[in-house]
């Protein structure tokens, strides 16, 4: 529907809330939540389509902005109407109805995308209470996707894509549960748990589009944490280690959760697994190392906030990053000891065990500097041969001992990080396998 035509968005949230709230309360009142047939059950599916690319429209029906408030640690209180309409659309025997869910799923997304913006210059029309009714509204939406009322078989795929878009808006949950850390107040007063992360990504895990959305919005998480981290008056190589560790947590819990539903689906080990594997990792850790920018031809599937407010096309995105397929850890690695010298964590005092490792790197191509002679690594093209030829210079060429425990620290987190991921994905925080 071209926007010119569509009603008000005020108008449209109240013929959607109105048709959709009549259907469940007639199920209510008969004592049987069921899908009604008929003209009322299609005016809500059709209402839910209309607003699937109206983010303001999607967060205002999802979660009403005069029907609750925020607490004092920020998270979204909800009132009757917020909660009456959540029970409705859950509750709701959505059977074999794919086209509403199909359109649930939409709104759901475009709502998500309303996620960590706040107003400001660049971003004006940005509600104060947005993030707040955003976070509640995605938690809401994966603990029910995520949860016991669906298994992977009633996921279409415009389905997985959709949600996609909101676990990708959704990352610091994601990187949570993957480090085996608390999921934070405001998605768990929704309902959320960590098994219902990992069975939301399991559940779209052979999806390669759904994936490298999920990566997307992953990567620019850990990518924002490490500048956040490293800008810090006190920043040291323990900083880069610990953001290095759960970026290799998150790359191994996608990992194993996509692995595992190859596997149930008799795909192990096929093409198709390695692929969808692989492009997921390599869109993670390039757009860990260098952010969005890489993808700016592709605005229109982003927010002024950098969240995603439609699903990627994995083709377009790996276009854009130029990225390529060889050992994502190997990557991981070679792109932290680049931070390092980027950063300056490495020894200024030749005389300590050898040469300093930033005077044996010159000689490598990946190794550029600014005009000031400063460290000046593209750390996105870090890949492939180049990834190779940095872990080749880390264990043949770097003999000053400083700068060695820099780097064996650096190695020993993503290990540690890769083992916690492949955990939290295998434990009892794991995905419903079905």
């Amino acid at each position: 529907m071209r926007r010119k035509t569509r009603p008000t968005t005020k108008g449209l949230i109240a013929a959607v809330a109105c048709a959709a709230l009549v259907v469940g309360l007639v199920g209510l009142g008969c004592g049987l939540i069921s899908r009604m047939t008929g003209s009322a059950s299609d005016s809500v599916d059709d209402a839910l389509a209309a607003i699937g690319d109206d983010p303001q429209a999607a967060l205002e029906y999802l979660v009403p902005e005069e029907d609750g408030n925020t607490d004092e640690d920020g998270t979204w209180v909800p009132g009757q109407a917020t909660t009456d309409r959540w029970t409705m659309l859950t509750s709701r025997d959505w059977g074999k109805h794919a086209p509403g869910l199909d359109a649930l799923t939409a709104v759901t997304g475009a709502a998500s995308s309303f996620r960590n913006r706040a107003p400001s210059e660049s971003d004006p029309d940005v509600p104060v209470t947005a993030d707040a009714r955003a976070t509640y509204a995605c938690g809401r939406a994966m603990s029910y996707f995520g949860g016991e009322e669906f298994t992977k078989k009633d996921f279409t795929d415009t389905m997985k894509r959709n949600l996609a878009v909101v676990v990708a808006n959704s990352p610091e949950e994601v990187a949570a549960a993957a480090a085996r850390r608390s999921l934070g107040t405001g998605a768990t007063s929704a309902g959320l748990e960590a098994t219902d992360i990992a069975s939301l990504i399991y559940r779209f895990g052979d999806n390669q589009d759904a994936m490298t959305t999920l990566a997307t919005g992953l990567g620019q998480y850990h990518h924002n944490k490490l500048k956040e981290a490293m800008s810090k008056p006190d920043a040291s190589k323990g900083s880069l280690r610990n953001t290095y560790q759960r970026a290799a947590a998150s790359s191994s819990y996608l990992q194993t959760l996509s692995e595992f539903r190859f596997a149930d689906d008799k795909k192990k080990d096929s093409e198709e697994q390695t692929t969808t594997v692989d492009t997921t990792l390599s869109v993670l850790n390039a757009v860990s190392a260098a952010g969005l920018t890489a993808l700016t031809d592709e605005a229109a599937a982003f927010t002024t906030g950098s969240t995603i407010a439609k699903p990627l096309i994995s083709s377009q995105v790996t276009d854009a990053l130029g990225t390529s397929t060889g050992d994502p850890y190997t990557g991981l690695k070679a792109q932290s000891y680049v931070a390092g010298l980027i950063y300056g964590l490495f020894s200024t005092d030749s005389d300590k065990g050898g040469q300093r490792a930033i005077d044996t790197a010159r000689s490598h191509s990946w190794y550029h500097e600014d005009e000031d002679g400063n460290p000046a690594i593209d750390t996105a093209a870090l890949t492939g041969d180049q990834a190779s030829d940095a872990v080749t210079w880390r264990e043949d060429e770097v003999r000053n001992e400083d700068d060695l425990g820099v780097l064996n620290d650096l190695d020993t987190s993503i290990t540690a990080g890769k083992s916690i991921g492949e955990d939290s994905a295998e434990t009892n925080n794991g995905p419903r396998r079905t």
